[in-house]
């Protein structure tokens, strides 16, 4: 046994010994805090039963890989008119069935179908009505009852706090996208307050929604929260060691909170900042630690007290998406290489990255992405390179403009391209269109 094969199988120990520093919490400790309005209702549980598997994102930057083909992530592509730059895409949600989406173009909502033209989904709020937590991912979609449901800010006209924030309950689609007049916030009949305190939206669903949790004094959590749509209190999780931090520490270094919830198995994957473990909240009680990611001295630790202390080597994690394949991170490095788009400017709709890694669940290994090209090589029908913007269910989809793609496609006249060029040579689809190329 070599050094490093002694020194994975120690890290593997430890990760599946400690999580992200996991602690047991109790229904006593929770009373005492005086935080919440009410006790948990079900002590916290943590399901170990598989091993944790490592996301060595420190080795893949020592030895950064070849091109990767799409192929290997994916066997089908299509592609999406939606909408222009006035309104860019913030989250899609697959319809079951149906192959079509509806997609946040925020403040709107749209229905998107194949070889049909865009319908407005019949409900309309305002850019300061809508949640902003949790990076636009503002809707949930319950496929048994095909009810919508919307987090809102709960702020009037002024741009202040009028009703506390809120989830909103739609009617049935086939209703929303027949109605002549459109429905507001002021007018639904079903609301949900949240009860935030200090908290931030990490995600929802049709059963309750999940809350980041911040301890008093602080301002980075450490763990989550779980309520009921009706706003009971059913369970605390701590993920993490409460790290005491300044407002202005924080403002310097980009860090946010992200999840995506699992329509199919109806189950919400997340993870919270300064924390390296990617959980998945199984039921109201219980989450499981699924991936560790490690940066090795790459990693931002979250014991750093001032601004001078992060050294420009150091990354972070800022997005994160998952299909059946992998799981695909997006990278910040404080001064790292940009990743622009095709005219060599930054995607002000999007997150810039420095540095894309992805974990291919096949092999159990982590590869770094060339940057040139900017994603996996598409070898499906010879279009754009794909890297996520999002994700919905199994489907993975990307957003770009069709002067990109119009200026920038090889056309290589294979058999295997005729869709993609009969889409971009459709004369209905303008100059100033953006595309969801999605692949599943």
């Amino acid at each position: 046994m070599n050094k490093y094969t002694f020194y994975f199988i120690a890290v593997i120990f430890v990760i599946n010994l400690s999580g992200c520093t996991q602690k047991k919490d109790s229904n006593n400790n929770n009373r005492k805090e005086g935080i919440l309005p009410l006790a948990p209702q079900y002590e916290a549980k943590y399901d170990r039963s598989t091993p944790i598997s490592l996301i060595d994102i420190e080795q893949a930057i020592i030895s950064p890989s070849t091109s990767l083909k799409l192929s290997q992530i994916a066997s089908e592509i299509e592609y999406y008119r939606v909408g222009d730059a006035n309104f860019t895409v913030k989250q899609a949600i697959a319809i079951p069935d149906s192959n079509a989406f509806l997609t946040f173009n925020k403040p709107r909502i749209y229905y998107r179908r194949q070889h049909i033209p865009s319908k407005r989904y019949g409900f309309k709020a305002l850019d300061y009505k809508w949640n902003n937590d949790m990076n636009g991912q503002n809707l949930f979609y319950d496929k048994a009852s095909t009810h919508l449901y919307c987090a809102l800010s709960g702020k009037d006209k002024t741009h202040k706090e009028n009703d506390d924030p809120y989830i909103g309950k739609l009617p049935p689609l086939d209703t929303m996208l027949t109605i002549f007049s459109y429905i507001f916030p002021e007018m639904l009949e079903t609301k949900y307050p949240l009860r935030l305190k200090n908290d931030k939206l990490l995600g929802f669903s049709s059963k309750g929604y999940v809350l980041c949790h911040y301890e008093q004094k602080t301002t980075a959590p450490n763990g989550i929260i779980t309520f009921s749509l009706e706003g009971d209190t059913l369970c605390k999780f701590q993920l993490r060691d409460v790290a005491y931090r300044t407002d202005s520490l924080l403002e310097k270094i980009p860090h946010f909170q992200t999840s995506y919830w699992n329509e199919t198995q109806d189950k919400m994957t997340f993870m919270i900042p300064f924390c390296d473990t990617i959980y998945q909240l199984i039921d109201k009680q219980t989450v499981k630690p699924l991936y560790n990611i490690y940066f090795g001295e790459l990693g931002l630790s979250d014991k750093i007290s001032t601004s001078e202390d992060i050294d420009d080597k150091k990354l972070w994690l800022r997005t994160l998406y998952e299909n059946p394949k992998g799981i695909f991170m997006g990278l910040y490095q404080k001064k790292g290489l940009k990743i622009l788009n095709w005219l060599g400017w930054e995607d002000s709709f999007k997150p810039v990255l420095t540095q894309q890694a992805v974990f291919l669940k096949e092999t159990g290994k982590t590869y770094l992405l060339n940057h040139t090209p900017s994603g996996f090589i598409n070898d499906l029908d010879g279009g754009l390179p794909f890297w996520p913007d999002g994700q919905t269910d199994n489907y993975l989809y990307m957003i770009r403009t069709v002067t990109e793609m119009r200026e920038t496609v090889q056309r290589t006249n294979s058999p295997k391209q005729k869709k993609l060029i009969e889409f971009l040579d459709d004369k209905k689809v303008l100059e100033s269109d953006y595309v969801m190329i999605v692949i599943k």
